[in-house]
């Protein structure tokens, strides 16, 4: 017997969002929900849902439809039959409608009725989109129908994930080219002091919530008596921050998220409010940057803080002692580029500190390091598509960070 190959790529599963890792962002454009998306909301274990999760909130004064697109890190894909996999949980009962957009064109809506308090995994097979044949899905539409007027209402969406991708034709994958050829708009540099806690929102509708204080404020009281530092973490919050800083291998997808988690270890740990710029707003706005740009314009996240950590004093640690420490670290707010070319910006906005001198950059890709500028911009180049490394160079008077960070090139 005789196997043919070749006239057919095989099935594979894809996940567009697991485990809070795969952070995306709705679509402005047609955006009717009240709030925008939440992409590492934790509310619990939510029977069968484990957190982190999407969430979707908000109230309305009239009744109405809530409606978004979901742009993924995965997408677009190609996807031939199967079934759109994903978990889905709302506060009050409602009618939910998903359906899928390619480029050019967009399907028909699947509607479930969710009940309240209640997880649902749906698989919906690309038939019940009203879909024959392939589809090039750029985005994933949700929507809540009929929402009753000043009902606050919220919507957990988690483990989305197609059943049937194949490589090939109108894949996600776009040619090797330059910046030029990809870009059709130009980044436009701020003029924020990057030591002011201070943020406009940007690109985003509104301006991000701030993670959520780890410290009662008994506790900060407490905490503030001993230490004149705004951050005081664990020594086991401590050992991760460097050892996620010093690490010489790591997924992209790992990649992405060093300088956020980084930062929500630093930040939620805080003795006093608004101590510096919300890294929260500053990922998800550096975010929106590579995604406007189609993943070829990406901004170069820095944090540079004081912190101390709390360490054991003696050896049964019947007492802790407050030990100085320091982040200095760079970060990308992307798992992936679009081409073998591309432009890293490093704009005041997207700086942490409260420092008034800040860090020289210096950014390496296949052995070749220039010098990146405050408000300046970098033209990368990449010897092929796959993962890539990209070593990030840092000092401050006497402190000096070399880091690496990877990216995959589609």
């Amino acid at each position: 017997m005789l196997a043919f190959k070749g006239f057919a790529s095989e099935c594979k599963g894809v996940a567009l969002y697991t485990d809070g890792s795969d952070n995306g962002q709705m679509v402005e454009a047609g955006r009717s929900f009240p709030e925008p998306p939440e992409w590492k909301a934790n509310w619990g274990n939510l029977d069968g849902m484990i957190a982190p999760y999407i969430r979707l909130s908000g109230i309305k004064n009239v009744q109405g439809d809530w409606k978004g697109l979901l742009s993924f890190p995965s997408l677009p894909l190609h996807v031939d039959g199967g079934v759109l996999r994903l978990k889905v949980r709302a506060t009050q009962n409602a009618k939910l409608g998903v359906w899928l957009k390619s480029a050019s064109s967009e399907s028909g809506v699947y509607y479930a009725t969710l009940t309240a308090d209640k997880t649902h995994s749906l698989e919906i097979p690309l038939a019940s989109f009203g879909v024959t044949g392939a589809f090039d899905v750029a985005n994933v539409g949700v929507g809540l129908f009929h929402v009753p007027q000043y009902q606050y209402t919220t919507l957990f969406i988690d483990d989305v994930e197609f059943s049937c991708v194949k490589s090939g034709a109108a894949g996600g994958s776009l040619p090797t080219g330059t910046v030029a050829d990809a870009v059709s708009w130009e980044y436009e540099f701020t003029n924020v002091e990057s030591w002011s806690e201070h943020r406009d929102a940007r690109l985003l509708p509104a301006v991000e919530s701030e993670f959520s204080a780890a410290y009662t404020p008994q506790e900060r009281n407490n905490f503030i008596a001993t230490t004149n530092a705004d951050f005081l973490v664990s020594e086991f919050e401590h050992m991760k921050i460097m050892n996620n800083v010093r690490a010489t291998e790591m997924t992209p997808r790992n990649s992405r998220m060093v300088w956020y988690d980084n930062l929500y270890s630093v930040v939620r740990n805080r003795l006093r409010e608004n101590a510096v710029a919300n890294p929260k707003q500053l990922y998800f706005e550096a975010e929106a940057v590579a995604a406007k740009s189609d993943y070829t314009v990406i901004p170069l996240l820095v944090a540079d803080l004081d912190y101390v950590y709390s360490a054991c004093a003696d050896s049964v640690c019947s007492m802790n002692q407050n030990v100085n420490a320091h982040l200095l670290m760079a970060g990308l707010p992307t798992s992936y580029v679009r081409c073998s070319k591309i432009s890293l910006l490093l704009d005041p906005y997207f700086i942490v500190t409260k420092l008034r001198e800040l860090p020289s950059v210096s950014v390496c890709v296949s052995g070749t390091c220039k010098a990146l500028p405050l408000k300046g911009r970098l033209e990368l180049e990449f010897p092929s598509s796959g993962i890539q490394k990209i070593v990030v160079m840092l000092k401050n008077d006497e402190k000096v960070v070399e880091q690496n960070l990877f990216v995959e090139v589609k």
